[in-house]
């Protein structure tokens, strides 16, 4: 949650630099440097339908019962695309009010708008996204479940201002949950939300859009590159969460009641690099720390995975400044993994060595000169598992998600 905390507070701080004032893309024409907008936010939402779960009587019979999920308030941080036809944008839960039995995680999304954002407009928008859904009941497990929801609604513009009402169904809203360790039964989950946010948008970009026009940042770029200007450090920081792929077989049939993993806790993914103008190649140390834990019925397991990683990637496209990158790493792995049965340890599980992964996403860049950028990194490192002394191994397989992440070069700023 600190680094929640902390990326509000830059995006906060960026929007009251001088070059960050929100600018209609559309007055300029579809130029690079109107291409995206930034935006900070918040949304409140709340799930509508009550879902439907299992209780046991005084009498020892299990009955059904209906439950609602909380009033959640979440942080937002995004940016509009393609000249306000398209929002991406990620959501962080920060507080809830109201039953807890069943939330929500990390929202990922898209919306797309058939007419462009506009100032003093309202324009009709239709989405989808994903979505980590929480229900826990009594000494179970917390189930955590990959759900895709779609999404509709409107949005109002007014100066820098965008706000939006939005409805959203949540796809296959069932999962099969034990409530006991022998007595499991399909709970249905509440299907549709309703939610109303709130964006700030602001630019970083629009001062630098008469020198492109001129062909003045075309002549500097080429003096720069020709003089090796351009190659040089980086260093990178931004809120990353990861999504648990598979489930192990020992976890099946042994554990089945604990149920699976589903997202780590939001943690910083942090780099320092060295990036090559010609041929458009980054390389980058990147390190993260992540946790997950699952218990239900006094037992519980906790993973802790800790990756140094050295990755290299190239930029292969430029899209109006939407520059997509694809690449290979090798992450130096410290995997644990430790179960407790009444709080007393009964089975641990240790990796150290090297496994290779794939990185891939996107830089939004308006120019090849600028001393920061927006950065979005998506990871995949397969086969990471840890053995057990029962002979069985536990999955760690994983998709890290980092959506914003500032890339700051140092030696363009002086």
């Amino acid at each position: 949650m600190k680094t929640v905390i902390y990326s509000t507070l830059l995006f906060t701080m960026m929007s009251f630099s001088p070059t960050a004032w929100s600018q209609l893309y559309v007055d300029g024409g579809k130029t690079r440097h109107r291409f995206a907008q930034m935006h900070i936010g918040m949304e409140m939402k709340t799930f509508s339908i009550q879902g439907q779960n299992q209780s046991l009587s005084l009498n020892g019979e299990w009955t059904e019962s209906r439950f609602t999920g909380p009033a959640e308030a979440k942080i937002i941080m995004g940016g509009t695309h393609f000249w306000g036809h398209a929002d991406f944008y990620i959501s962080f839960p920060v507080f809830r009010i109201g039953n807890k039995q069943f939330t929500s995680g990390v929202e990922t999304a898209a919306r797309i708008f058939p007419w462009a954002i506009k100032k003093d407009k309202i324009r009709p928008f239709a989405g989808f996204g994903h979505l980590p859904v929480r229900f826990k009941q009594g000494g179970g497990a917390n189930a955590i479940r990959q759900k895709l929801f779609i999404t509709t609604g409107l949005s109002y513009q007014k100066g820098n201002h965008l706000i939006d009402l939005n409805v959203s169904y949540l796809t296959g809203p069932s999962l099969e949950y034990y409530y006991a360790t022998n007595y499991k039964t399909n709970t249905q989950l509440p299907p549709i939300s309703v939610g109303i946010g709130y964006r700030y948008l602001f630019d970083t970009t629009i001062s630098a859009e008469e020198t492109w026009q001129s062909g003045r940042t075309k002549i500097v770029t080429d003096t720069l590159a020709k003089r090796k200007k351009l190659d040089g450090f980086t260093v990178s920081a931004g809120p990353s969460v990861a999504f648990h792929l598979t489930r192990s077989d020992r976890m099946k049939k042994e554990f089945a009641y604990l149920d699976r993993h589903g997202t780590s806790q939001v943690f910083a993914d942090l780099g320092l690099g060295y990036y090559w103008h010609k041929p458009d190649l980054q390389v980058n140390l990147a390190y993260r720390s992540t946790k997950a834990e699952q218990s239900a019925f006094d037992y519980s397991q906790s993973i802790k995975r800790k990756s140094l990683a050295l990755e290299s990637y190239i930029f292969f496209a430029d899209y109006h400044g939407f520059a997509p990158f694809a690449g290979l790493a090798a992450g130096l792995e410290w995997l644990n993994v430790a179960e407790k049965s009444k709080g007393t340890e009964v089975a641990s599980g240790q990796f150290r060595g090297i496994k290779p992964g794939l990185i891939f996403g996107w830089d939004i860049r308006p120019n090849r000169i600028q001393s920061f950028y927006l950065r979005t990194n998506l990871r995949w490192f397969p086969n990471l598992k840890v053995n057990m002394p029962d002979g069985g191994n536990v999955n760690l397989d994983q998709l890290e998600v980092n959506f914003i992440q500032l890339v700051v070069f140092p030696g363009r700023m002086f």
